[in-house]
C-alpha cells in the first residue's frame, strides 16, 4: 500500500517561520508534525504543527536533539489530541537537503514517517517544497522522494493546521 500525504497550506510557511530563530544564530531548527491516517487508510493528514522549546531541545550548528522528557511530553500531547507523530522538518546549512548519516541513524525510524530538510537554516522566507528534501522511512531505511513521487503522493489542502506550543524539559 502506497502512503499519500495531505499537507495543510500553512505547514511549510509556519514551519519555516518557527525554524528561522535558531537558524539566525547558525543552528538547526526543528518542527514536529502530528496527524492521523484518514479512513481510506492510504492518506496521512498533518493536523497540528508543534513548536518545541525549552531545555529539552538542544540545537547547534549541524546538530539537534530532544531529551527523553521532551519525547514523553510530545507523546502526552499527541495522545490528548487523538493523533500521533507523523513527521518533522529540520533545517540544514546552505543548500544541503539530504539527511545526514546521523539523521538516518538517530532519526525516527517508523514506517511512513516523513522527514523533511529545509535549506539555508530556514532563513529564506519563501521556501518552497521543491527546495526541500523530502525523505520517507520505508522498508527499514530512509529514501529521498524524487519530484515525480512528490507530485503523485503529496497534496496541499486548503486547510490550516494550528501551531501548538510544547515546552519541554531536559532529562
Amino acid at each position: 500500500m502506497t502512503t499519500h500525504w495531505a499537507l495543510p497550506e500553512n505547514l511549510l510557511p509556519s514551519s519555516v517561520e518557527i525554524m528561522r530563530r535558531p537558524g539566525s544564530f547558525g543552528n538547526e531548527g526543528l518542527v514536529l508534525w502530528l496527524g492521523r491516517r484518514r479512513a481510506d487508510a492510504t492518506t496521512v493528514e498533518v493536523t497540528h504543527i508543534v513548536e518545541v522549546h525549552g531545555p529539552g531541545l538542544k540545537t547547534s550548528p549541524l546538530h539537534l536533539s530532544l531529551s527523553h522528557a521532551a519525547l514523553n511530553a510530545l507523546d502526552e500531547l499527541a495522545e490528548s489530541l487523538g493523533v500521533y507523530l507523523v513527521g518533522q522538518i529540520h533545517s540544514h546549512p546552505r543548500t544541503f537537503t539530504d539527511l545526514s548519516d546521523l539523521d538516518k541513524i538517530s532519526g525516527i525510524r517508523v514506517q511512513d514517517f516523513v522527514s523533511v530538510v529545509c535549506p539555508h537554516y530556514a532563513q529564506q522566507r519563501r521556501t518552497a517544497w521543491a527546495e526541500c528534501g523530502i525523505h520517507l522511512f520505508d522498508a527499514g531505511c530512509y529514501r529521498r522522494l524524487g519530484a515525480g513521487d512528490v507530485r503523485q503522493r503529496v497534496t496541499t489542502t486548503k486547510h490550516t493546521a494550528p501551531v501548538v506550543q510544547l515546552e519541554v524539559d531536559d532529562d
